[in-house]
Formats: C-alpha cells, structure tokens, sequence
C-alpha cells in the first residue's frame, strides 16, 4: 500500500514520519465524534492514536492503543500501530521487538520493513537497517524518491551510494532529489564528465532546459573549460528566449538573462 494520511489508514509507506499540522488536528476532532458514537470501534482508536502519535500527544496515543487492545486484540492493524508508536517515542528496543514478530511471519511486508529499518538507525545499525529499507523498496511498487534517498544515506562508500542512486533513477526516473545527490557524489568522486554528461541529458529532457544548462557551464568554468561554458551558457540563453513573453518578462527569467548575457560576454 502506498502511503496514505497516518490518520485515515493505518501506516501506510513510503514516507517519513509526517510533521503534526493543522489538519491531523481537525482529523482529531472528526474521529472523537465518530468515536463518541461507535466507541467500540478498535479502528477508529488505532486511527486516533496515530493522530495523537503525530502531535507527540503520547499520553492520548496510548489510551486509545490501550483501548484499542482491549477492544480487538488480534486487529491486524495493532502492532504496526504500536510500533509507529514506540518509534516515535524513540524506543527502537520496543519497536524492533514489536515488529520482528510480524516479519516472521510475512517477510516482505514493506510497512513493517521500513519502521523496523528506521528503529534499526535509531539503533546505529546502519547494515540491519539497509537490509530492511532494501526490502521495503523492492516490496513497494513505486516507492517515492525520498524514501530511496533514506536509504542511500545509509550508504557509506560513495561510489557504491551513486552505484545505488543510479539503480533508483533508473527505476524511478530523474527525481530531483537523486539526480542531486548522484551529481554530488559524481563531483566528490572526481568524476567531472560524468556530471557533466548528467547536466547534458538533464538539459535535453527537460521542460526548462535553460537552469541545467547554466549550472553545466558553471561546472565546466570551474574546471578552466571556459570555451564549452560559454557555449552552455549560450544555449542556456536560446532556451530562454523560446519562452513565452509572460514568462520572459517575469523577474527571475529577466536576472538569469543578465547573467547569462554577462557571461558570454568578453571581458575587456
């Protein structure tokens, strides 16, 4: 399952723990109604609980976890619940010991993969948790890019953390956030012509060439290659000016033009 809002299905995915915000608030007070009507309902308290888990409302959390247990003690949806619980109290002792029991029986259950790997990190045990993040990926059909950049950050070795980058913009295409850190690594590794070569088929690909293209001349004035800047920072200028006259006009367009214009010019 895809990751969904925490507060209207249980743990879903692919993401990170989500930051409280006004809307698990208002969620909050839906599901108190509801619940005022159905108390019996072990769901809606699971649900509860991890609205309260997301407002770091630890005390309100575990009454309705508590309730919940009392109310349906095999619901299947319970130990991922605690265990999302127990990881965001930082209590990766009692998350990992929540959710092995679970992987033992259903070993590619991707929901369970990613928080037993996030208590392995809170454990320092980088290798356990790679295992597991690497199984979460492979058990979710389109994991989101931020989750494969969690992973690779376990990734110490950086010519095997781009090997791995490379293997997730593969499958996921160029994401932003990998294609950045791919180049980072490429530039950490000295491996100049092949960013340069990534700037290249990023500029060819995409809808605003012209961004790609500026910081491919930059890289290439960094490395004295002053010849070949100035032709990406011409052809940065030629994708500009195939823009519409709104968008040329706009503020940010007309500075990046200034730019690009003093750029190619010769100095005196």
């Amino acid at each position: 399952m895809l990751r969904t809002a925490r507060c209207f299905l249980i743990l879903a995915t692919a993401g990170t723990l989500a930051p409280a915000h006004p809307g698990t608030e208002v969620a909050i007070n839906d599901l108190t109604e509801i619940i005022n009507t159905s108390p019996a309902s072990a769901e809606l308290h699971v649900r509860r609980a991890l609205c309260y888990v997301e407002h770091t409302r630890w005390e309100e959390a575990l009454a309705d976890l508590n309730r919940a247990e009392t109310i349906a003690p095999r619901l299947s949806e319970l130990p991922l619940a605690w265990a999302e619980y127990h990881l965001a109290r930082r209590d990766y002792r009692a998350a990992i010991g929540t959710l092995s029991p679970i992987l033992q029986r259903q070993p590619d259950d991707p929901a369970a993969r990613l928080l037993r790997a996030r208590a392995f990190v809170l454990n320092d045990n980088s290798s356990a948790a790679l295992v597991d993040f690497r199984a979460a990926l492979a058990a979710i059909p389109e994991p989101k890019p931020e989750l494969w950049l969690e992973a690779n950050a376990l990734i110490s070795e950086p010519a095997a953390a781009l090997a791995d980058l490379n293997a997730g913009i593969t499958r996921l295409g160029p994401a932003p956030g990998l294609v950045e850190r791919a180049l980072t690594l490429e530039l950490s590794l000295h491996r100049t012509d092949a960013a340069l070569a990534r700037l290249a088929g990023l500029a060819a690909t995409a809808e605003r060439p012209e961004l790609f293209l500026k910081r491919r001349g930059d890289l290439l004035t960094s490395l004295s290659r002053r010849t070949e800047a100035r032709a990406a920072y011409a052809a940065a200028l030629t994708a500009l000016g195939r823009l519409p006259d709104w968008l040329r006009a706009g503020e940010p367009t007309r500075l990046l033009t200034a730019q690009l214009t003093a750029l190619i010019t010769p100095s005196s």
